[in-house]
Formats: C-alpha cells, sequence, structure tokens
C-alpha cells in the first residue's frame, strides 16, 4: 500500500515497512516479517525489553547501509519514506558550538527546499514548543543552560524547521520528573500532529507513552516479531476511546492507558526466552578473527588520516558554497587550535631557543677549543631553528592542539551530534571535515611559523646576554636568521627540507585528527584512546619522516 492508494480522506502514509527482516551480525534472527506504517499526524511508541533491538529497528527504518555496514542482515518487501527523516536522540543531541538560535538557524538553511532564516521565523519555531521568543536573538540562549525538557522541545523544533515530518525521538522523556513528562508528551503531540508530522519514539517510560502515542508496538523477542497493543482494555467506554484522539488526554485515561499497555507487556516479557546461544567458534577461528580485527584497527590507525585529504577536497566547493556552515566550524577550530595555545607555543619557543644556544656555547667555545663566540655562532646559523623547529612544533601542536580538536569532534559523536547532523540532512565531511581540516591545516602553520620565530628570539636574546660582544641585538638577529634569509648553497636543501616537512606535517596532523575524531564513540573511554593514538601516530609519522628526509639528503650527497 502506498501513500497514493489511499482513500482521499484518510492521512498520506509517510513511512511504510512491509515484511522486514533483519539479521544480527552473528545471524541470529532479529526480525521477521514486520510490517509497520505512520501516518502524518499519527505517534507510534516502539517498546520492548531491553536488547530487543528497538535502536537497531529504527535504523534499519532510516539508515540501512550503515546498519549493514555494521554486519546486521536488513530484507524487506518493501521500505517507503515519503518525506524527510528526522532524528532526535537522547537529550536532544543539540549542537554545543550554536546557541539556540543557531541551531534552529542550521536547520533552516539546510532544510529541502533551504527556508529563509530571520527572527521572525526562529521566533516561531521557539514559540511552537514553548520556548521564549527572546531566544531567536534578543537574548541569545547556550544550549548548555537548558534544562532537558527545554532541550527535548529544541530538539523536536530544530528538526521540524529542518522540513522533516518523519521524526524518530529515542527516550525523549529520560531524566525528566513526571510532570515536566506529561507536560512534554502534551505539547510534542500536538505539535507533531499541527504540522501533519509522524512520529516513532522509543520510550520505557509507560506514562509519557500513554500521554503522547496512538499506537504502541511491542518488540516481542521470542517471536521475533512486531507486535501490536491494544491501549485500552475490551471493557473501555466509548468516550474513552474517543478521547484517545484527542491532543491532551486526560491524567485518568493515561494511568488507564499505561496500565494496559504495562499488563501486556508484562505478559510478553515474562514468557520472554533469549535466544539460544549459537555454537561457539573453534580457539583457533576466535584467534583468527582477533588477529583479523586487530591488524584492520592496526591498520585505520596508521593510515586512516590518509582518506581524509581526498574526501576533504572532493566536499571544499560544497562547503565554501555554505560559508556561514562553513565559519560556524571553522571559528572554534581556530579558536581551540591556534588562539588557545600560541602563547604556549611563544614561551616554549622562546626557552628552548635559548636553552639550545646555552648549551652549543658551552659544549664548543666552553671547551679547549680556541674558538671565538663570532665563529662559533657563524657556523650555527640557522641550522638549529632549520633542523628542530619543524618537528619539534609538529610534536607539540599534535599534543595540544590537533588532540583538543580530537575530543571536540569525539564528544560530538559521543552525545550523537553527528548522528543529528545526518538526520537533518547535513554530510558531516561537508560540515565538520572540511573546516575541522582547513582549521588545523591554517593553525599549524601559523604556529610552527611562530615557534620558529620564538626560537630565534630566545637565540637572540641569549646571545644579547651572554655574547655582548657580537655587538647587540641587530647583529646577533642576523647572525641567527642568515640560513633562512640567504643560506649558502651547501645549507639550502636543509631549508627547503624543514619548509616541505612543516607542509607535510599540517597535512598529515589534521588528517589524522580528523578521521581519528569522525569515528564512532559509544563511552568516554573511546574518546581518551582517539586521542592517545593520534599523538602517537602522528609522533612516529613526525619521526620516520625526520629520518627518511637526513637519509635521502646525506645519500644524495
Amino acid at each position: 500500500m502506498s501513500e497514493h492508494s489511499i482513500d482521499d480522506d484518510s492521512p498520506p502514509v509517510l513511512l511504510r515497512a512491509c515484511g522486514l527482516d533483519i539479521d544480527r551480525p552473528d545471524g541470529a534472527p532479529l526480525l521477521r516479517g514486520a510490517d509497520l506504517e505512520l501516518r502524518a499526524g499519527e505517534i507510534v511508541a516502539l517498546l520492548g525489553g531491553s536488547g530487543a533491538g528497538k535502536s537497531t529497528l529504527v535504523t534499519a527504518l532510516h539508515d540501512r547501509a550503515s546498519l549493514e555496514a555494521a554486519g546486521f542482515l536488513v530484507d524487506a518487501q518493501a521500505l517507503e519514506r515519503h518525506a524527510g527523516v528526522g532524528i532526535v536522540p537522547q537529550r536532544g543531541a543539540l549542537f554545543d558550538h550554536l546557541d539556540v538560535a543557531g541551531n534552529l538557524a542550521l536547520a533552516m538553511r539546510n532544510a529541502y527546499p533551504p527556508r529563509r532564516v530571520d527572527a521572525g521565523g526562529l521566533q516561531d519555531a521557539l514559540e511552537s514548543v514553548d520556548l521564549p521568543r527572546a531566544w531567536a536573538g534578543g537574548e541569545p540562549r547556550g544550549v548548555g543552560h537548558l534544562s532537558g525538557g527545554e532541550a527535548q522541545r529544541l530538539a523536536v523544533a530544530r528538526t521540524l524547521a529542518g522540513g522533516r515530518r518523519i521524526l524518530f525521538l529515542d527516550e525523549p522523556s529520560v531524566g525528566l520528573d513526571p510532570l515536566r513528562v506529561e507536560g512534554l508528551a502534551d505539547l510534542l503531540r500536538a505539535e507533531i500532529r499541527r504540522r501533519g508530522a509522524a512520529a516513532l519514539v522509543i520510550t520505557h517510560e509507560l506514562e509519557f507513552a500513554a500521554g503522547f502515542a496512538d499506537r504502541f508496538m511491542f518488540m516481542d523477542r521470542r517471536e521475533q516479531a512486531l507486535v501490536e497493543l491494544e491501549p485500552l482494555p475490551g471493557d473501555a467506554s466509548p468516550e474513552e476511546r474517543a478521547a484517545l484522539r484527542s491532543d491532551s488526554r486526560p491524567r485518568a485515561l493515561r494511568r488507564r492507558v499505561a496500565a494496559s499497555i504495562g499488563d501486556q507487556m508484562t505478559a510478553r516479557l515474562a514468557a520472554d526466552e533469549a535466544p539460544s546461544a549459537e555454537p561457539r567458534p573453534s580457539a583457533l577461528a576466535r584467534s583468527a578473527s582477533a588477529l583479523a580485527g586487530a591488524a584492520r584497527r592496526g591498520l585505520q590507525t596508521i593510515f586512516g588520516g590518509l582518506q581524509v585529504g581526498p574526501r576533504v577536497l572532493a566536499n571544499l566547493g560544497r562547503a565554501l558554497a555554505r560559508p556561514r556552515d562553513l565559519f560556524e566550524v571553522l571559528g572554534p577550530v581556530i579558536k581551540q587550535a591556534l588562539l588557545r595555545p600560541a602563547a604556549f607555543f611563544g614561551v616554549v619557543s622562546l626557552l628552548i631557543g635559548f636553552t639550545l644556544l646555552y648549551i652549543l656555547h658551552r659544549a664548543v667555545a666552553g671547551g679547549e677549543l680556541p674558538l671565538l663566540p663570532e665563529r662559533v655562532f657563524s657556523l650555527i646559523g640557522s641550522m638549529h631553528v632549520i633542523a628542530l623547529a619543524p618537528a619539534l612544533s609538529g610534536i607539540l601542536f599534535a599534543a595540544t592542539s590537533a588532540n583538543a580538536v580530537v575530543a571536540w569532534l569525539g564528544g560530538m559523536s559521543l552525545t550523537r551530534q553527528t548522528t543529528a547532523l545526518r538526520a537533518l540532512g547535513i554530510e558531516a565531511p561537508r560540515y565538520l571535515w572540511v573546516p575541522a581540516f582547513i582549521g588545523l591545516v591554517g593553525a599549524y602553520l601559523v604556529l610552527a611559523a611562530l615557534f620558529a620565530l620564538g626560537m630565534l628570539a630566545g637565540g637572540a636574546a641569549y646571545l644579547e646576554l651572554r655574547v655582548p660582544e657580537l655587538g647587540g641585538w641587530g647583529p646577533a638577529w642576523e647572525l641567527l636568521t642568515a640560513d633562512l634569509v640567504d643560506p649558502p648553497p651547501q645549507r639550502a636543501i636543509f631549508r627547503e627540507r624543514a619548509a616541505g616537512l612543516t607542509l607535510l606535517y599540517a597535512l598529515g596532523i589534521a588528517g589524522d585528527a580528523v578521521a581519528k575524531g569522525s569515528q564512532d564513540k559509544r563511552s568516554a573511554e573511546a574518546v581518551t584512546i582517539a586521542m592517545v593514538r593520534s599523538v602517537m601516530t602522528t609522533t612516529s609519522w613526525i619521526v620516520a619522516l625526520e629520518l627518511l628526509s637526513l637519509l635521502l639528503i646525506y645519500r644524495a650527497g
């Protein structure tokens, strides 16, 4: 049955799944022959025990490819969507680099077709979910200051502002007290029906489901089926059944519905039996599988960053065509990768430049070699800066700036902000990868230059203090920058090497940070692991490139 084959008086079908089968990665069946239909203005609660596969079913309905990429098998006689899909994860998954108005504006700009973003439209979107109109710009409000209920309402408003009419909500009432649960159910139910949208909501909160949903589907693990539950017992009055269709349900009716649904769920859960365990693979098979998995993870850790550059290049044109989106992400990246660590880079490079010349001076001129100070430092020139600045600044940048971006991107994945982006039709490579990559490359090039200048300034300060016979700051600076400004032929290759390595480090560190930060994260530990691996990988690459480049230079004579 399609949207065009129903009666004119019936609400249109927005989503239809027929004969849906899902198998787990180990081959065990999760669902068999499931049928589900969502019409405009309709809300369906998806219920079931823990591990029944509710989230897996929702993913199959809107992102079948990612589920199959994870090893699941999905088959259906029909799987149709006649409107855009929007995801409202737990606690809203609001974009924390934007304020309340920014979250709505991003959805409007990326709606299909795009909606005009103005104060009136933002205010109307806020008012529709009972949020203050002043948050549209007059009184900017950070999303970190919202309560749980406010965050959920804003997430729904953002999804609807993006032109999405099929909503998947994941535990929207989590963390709310009973009064706010009741208010959230009334408000969201009225707004979804007013917009002609449809919603499928995963929830364990029966009181919320009883006030929010029109129909109740139970994922029965024993039968591997999707079973519709009756909202009211057989002795319910016609008035009670009529009240089910109203926007707001009396509290007594909610409790009666919750009790009826709860009784049916309890009976089914009591009869539920976990699927029989699959035959355990042999020790050899398990070892081979573990080794193959470790090899894949190792290769991804070492070479994963190499995939980012081509994808950034492929999405660059589309990112530049949306400058507002580009600068919304580029701003936070520049702040984290350049502005915050700039003073630290300056101080560290000054100390290193000062200390290196002190050590070289004491080691050479302080020994038995009869060398004048000006001769010592003319031999050194800029070579200590040319040799060390790229590697030291690269390792320092990987451990500070790039690591901050890995943590930020990883946090977006952990809090499901990237899921919310995809649900708005916004691709992460265009919206996140391009500005993050550009920002990291630019930040490293600036900080590498600052680091080299700091080393030179630290060295000049040492000469000013300890070798006054050179004639002061001016001659000292000229001596230390000679190999950078006008190197002799035998040293020019080292300046070119430093410039080439600096560019390679900029591209490599940026690519690795984006790759590791953008990987799917399910725990805070996964974010920490990505940060550590990023520093280890980039440091290893830097050391290898330093040694390889020197070997090539000396082999070439």
